[in-house]
C-alpha cells in the first residue's frame, strides 16, 4: 500500500495558470506566505505532462481549505486522464514557448524557495551557479530585500547583504565580523577571486567551522 498522500487542488495557479481539479502528490504540507493571506502546497509532477523539465512546483492557494485528500486511485484517474487527452491530440515534440517559460519560472521559483529557506535558518548555505545575465543575483537579492523591510522601517542595520565585485583578504574579514551575529546572511556575488586567494580562502574555511565558537585571526 502506497504511504503517499494525494491532494485535489479545488481552487490555485502556479505562475497564473488555473490549476483547480488537479490532483497531485503532495510533497510538502499546507504553508502559509509571509506577510501574505494566501499559502502554498508542494507537489510532484515529474509524472505528469504540461510541467516538462520539472520534478516540483509550488501551487498557491487561496487557505487551506482549498485542499482535499484524496486517494491514489483518484491521483492515478486523473494522471491516464491527461495522458489520454496529450495522446489523442496533435502535439508536437519540439518544447513551445509556453512549457519553456514555465520550466524557467520553475527553477526561480525554486532559487526562491531556497534563498527563503536560507534565511529562516533552515539551511546553513547555498552556491547559485549558471550561465551570466539569466537574473540569478536579482532573484536572490530581491528575496533579501523582501525580508529586509522591517529593519529598513525600523533603521535597524540589515541582517542580510549582497557584496559583488572584488573582495579582497581583509575586505572579507571585515564584512564577516559585521555579519557575525545569528541569524545574519551574506551572498557573494561574483566574489569567485576569494577562492583563489590562499589568505581569503583560509579566512572563509575558518568563518565556516562547523564547531561552536568560531576563532578568526588576522
Amino acid at each position: 500500500m502506497s504511504k503517499n498522500k494525494y491532494i485535489k487542488i479545488e481552487e490555485g495557479t502556479y505562475r497564473g495558470q488555473d490549476q483547480s481539479g488537479r490532483v497531485f502528490p503532495l510533497l510538502k504540507d499546507y504553508q502559509k506566505f509571509v506577510g501574505r493571506e494566501e499559502g502554498f502546497v508542494t507537489v510532484d509532477v515529474k509524472e505528469l505532462p504540461g510541467y516538462e523539465g520539472l520534478d516540483r512546483v509550488r501551487i498557491t492557494v487561496p487557505n487551506i481549505k482549498a485542499l482535499s485528500i484524496v486517494s491514489e486511485a483518484d491521483y492515478l484517474k486523473f494522471k491516464n486522464e491527461q495522458n489520454e487527452t496529450i495522446s489523442s491530440g496533435n502535439t508536437a515534440d519540439t518544447e513551445t514557448d509556453e512549457v519553456a517559460i514555465e520550466r524557467i519560472q520553475g527553477r526561480f521559483q525554486i532559487l526562491e524557495e531556497m534563498t527563503e529557506a536560507l534565511i529562516q535558518q533552515k539551511v546553513k548555505g547555498m552556491i547559485v551557479s549558471g550561465p551570466p545575465g539569466i537574473g540569478k543575483s536579482y532573484g536572490v537579492e530581491s528575496t533579501m530585500n523582501k525580508f529586509s523591510t522591517f529593519d529598513d522601517i525600523a533603521g535597524a542595520k540589515r541582517k542580510f547583504e549582497v557584496v559583488k565585485g572584488a573582495m579582497s583578504p581583509i575586505g572579507l574579514y571585515k564584512k564577516l565580523y559585521e555579519h557575525s551575529d545569528p541569524g545574519h546572511v551574506v551572498c557573494f556575488d561574483d566574489c569567485d577571486v576569494i577562492l583563489y586567494d590562499d589568505l581569503a580562502l583560509n579566512l572563509l574555511k575558518a568563518a565556516l567551522d562547523t564547531g561552536r565558537t568560531r576563532t578568526l585571526h588576522w
